[in-house]
């Protein structure tokens, strides 16, 4: 992948992707939206719970206290197939949900789930990357499912609570995926029946779990869609989760007992084992040692790649106590448990079981956007928490024992329980249990998760086009492991990849959103201009939100292997950075050498 870009190629694509929303004229619906609840669709046993006309008007909040959502007049048909009882007597089925609009763009857009799936979300058409609005107020039907498994219902708190569908085989080999293509073949028969035609394009959109469901959307089931955007994907979701996640509450677990943070059931207390002034210090020292790597002493790396750990153990060297604790210092305890997470999991012969990690200003992001996006909240948990709240605890131990290894463990759903199995489980053989085949399907969770094909052939031999973007600082999926696959598809592709498939990094950027980042672009908006006016995205505009240590600032996010350079003009604007190719001279390596992305064992 070698593209090259000038700044006023974007601006080139920003001119012409409102056109390619308005190719086709908006269809209105052949018949009722009630006269769904009696039509056929090609999933044997698909029952239709209900199909309404909605005003327009406010569907949905976005979260606790957040905004409301609001949607168009519309259809919405919520219905479910592949009923039956499964492991523990526990029901399961598929549940899926269409917003059909009145005002049809002739398109479909699959929205993807997250975390352990389980629900069904507004359903909107969340665009991710910040951009305002959502598919279906842009003309768009939008098609969400639950990934077949139902929170309300399939909750056991002595197996899991909400994760206990991992007892069961084909629930987790729909939560893996393999329920897409039902999916969205019944949406597509809703808009057929509704409007008299099927979608002319079909777009995917997920971040983390979502952005692994995009990418099995495109390696499984190729001839359903068209285009993928795929946000710092969870492709490698069992290593992620069962031996990352598990090495890292243990490195971090480890620091606590020894600065004297333990509950009083004598378990360390990880989210003690660091504060939010001493990741303060950690984000001054990256910064000292890369900050200036690209020209310009702002705040954020652009030269992700030359920021590895040999370039900043000086400058934390310089912050290590060489006595007590002090605010100014960090023990040399905590600086070996964070060198130790950065390093990645690894075997007992040094093998690495997962990736290493990028050093980033975002580790200081002590919540990022919201309580799960922030570097502290996975790696380390609340400070001031009483009981271990880490979601690489929390979650992480929950679907590390029931789904992400094989067979299944037994754990509780409260956080002591699910903290004495992250602290005592040995990683190594997590590894090696993520892939032991089990069940009906005779399926490793390898098997069903992992969505690393890099013969993409039958996906973009048909036109299909890809892009992904992932933040440096995102403490949950390494950037360095999608890279890794990125650059094993541009191999396969004979240097090719870029015909089909852009990745974006963003410097500071947490799990999905917030960190010391411009995270707001226009991501989705570029993927359809390139897919249906074969206009290649090239450096898009991002913006820094509220709540940045920069609100309204602006930069370029380039193409990989090309990064972000300043050239002359105002510092916090976009147009005085350019896109160069992606070497990191003072690190003596190209950005692009495969030698410089971590390899996978």
């Amino acid at each position: 992948m070698n593209p090259r870009i000038t700044a006023a190629a974007g601006v080139v694509w920003l001119a012409l992707f409102g056109c390619a929303h308005a190719l086709e004229q908006a269809t209105s619906p052949s018949t009722t939206c009630e006269s769904l609840a009696r039509a056929s669709f090609p999933e044997p046993g698909t029952v239709v719970l209900s199909a309404s006309s909605l005003d327009a008007g406010v569907v949905a909040a976005a979260g606790p206290g957040g905004p409301a959502i609001t949607a168009p007049a519309h259809c919405h048909v919520v219905g479910k197939f592949h009923n039956r009882v499964g492991a523990n007597g526990q029901r399961y089925a598929v549940r899926f949900q269409v917003r059909l609009p009145a005002e049809w763009n002739g398109r479909l857009f699959f929205e993807g789930g997250g975390g352990s799936d389980g629900v069904l979300s507004p359903g909107v058409g969340t665009l991710m990357s910040g951009q305002p609005a959502g598919a279906l107020q842009r003309g768009y039907a939008v098609v969400t499912t639950d990934a077949g498994h139902d929170n309300a219902v399939n909750n056991d708190p002595d197996r899991q609570g909400v994760v206990t569908f991992g007892w069961d085989a084909q629930a987790r080999r729909d939560y893996g995926g393999a329920q897409i293509g039902a999916v969205v073949r019944t949406a597509k028969a809703a808009a057929r029946a509704l409007y008299g035609r099927p979608p002319a394009f079909t777009y995917f959109a997920g971040g983390s779990k979502g952005g692994q469901e995009a990418m099995m959307a495109m390696e499984r089931f190729p001839e359903e869609f068209d285009a993928v955007l795929v946000g710092y994907p969870a492709f490698h979701l069992a290593d992620a989760g069962a031996v990352e996640q598990m090495w890292d509450a243990q490195s971090f677990g480890a620091a606590a007992k020894a600065i004297g943070q333990m509950t009083p059931e004598g378990l360390p207390l990880s989210g003690k084992a660091m504060s939010d002034d001493d990741l303060l210090l950690v984000s001054g020292a990256v910064l000292k040692a890369c900050d200036e790597l690209d020209g310009l002493r702002d705040g954020m790396v652009e030269a992700f790649m030359a920021c590895t750990t040999p370039r900043v153990a000086p400058a934390l060297a310089d912050i290590t106590c060489s006595g007590p604790k002090t605010p100014a210092c960090l023990l040399p305890v905590q600086v070996a448990a964070l060198t130790k997470v950065m390093d990645g999991a690894r075997a007992r012969d040094g093998r690495a079981l997962y990736s290493d990690w990028l050093w980033d200003p975002g580790i200081a992001a002590s919540t990022g956007q919201g309580v799960s996006q922030g570097w502290r909240s996975w790696k380390l948990g609340p400070y001031d928490s009483p009981v271990n709240r880490s979601l690489a605890v929390t979650l992480g131990g929950a679907s590390a024992s029931a789904v992400f290894t094989s067979p299944p463990t037994k754990v509780a759903d409260n956080p002591d329980a699910l903290a004495r199995y992250a602290y005592g489980v040995e990683v190594e053989q997590n590894w090696a249990k993520a892939r032991v085949k089990w069940g009906a399907f005779n399926e490793s969770a390898v098997d069903f998760l992992h969505a690393d094909a890099t013969d993409l052939s039958r996906f973009t031999g048909r036109g299909g086009k890809i892009l992904i973007y992932h933040g440096v600082a995102d403490p949950v999926f390494s950037i360095k492991d999608t890279l890794a696959w990125v650059m094993a598809v541009d191999a396969r592709a004979r240097g090719r990849a870029d015909q089909f498939l852009r990745f974006y990094a963003v410097p500071g950027m947490n799990h999905g959103g917030g960190g010391a980042a411009t995270d707001q672009f226009a991501a989705f908006d570029a993927l359809v201009a390139w897919r249906e006016q074969a206009v290649a995205p090239g450096p898009l505009v991002a913006t820094a939100r509220a709540g940045s240590p920069w609100p309204g600032r602006t930069r370029l996010l380039c193409p990989y292997p090309a990064q972000a350079r300043y050239a002359a003009g105002d510092p916090e604007r976009a147009q005085s950075f350019r896109c160069v190719d992606g070497v990191d001279s003072r690190a003596g390596a190209r950005a692009s050498d495969p030698a410089a992305v971590a390899a996978r064992p």
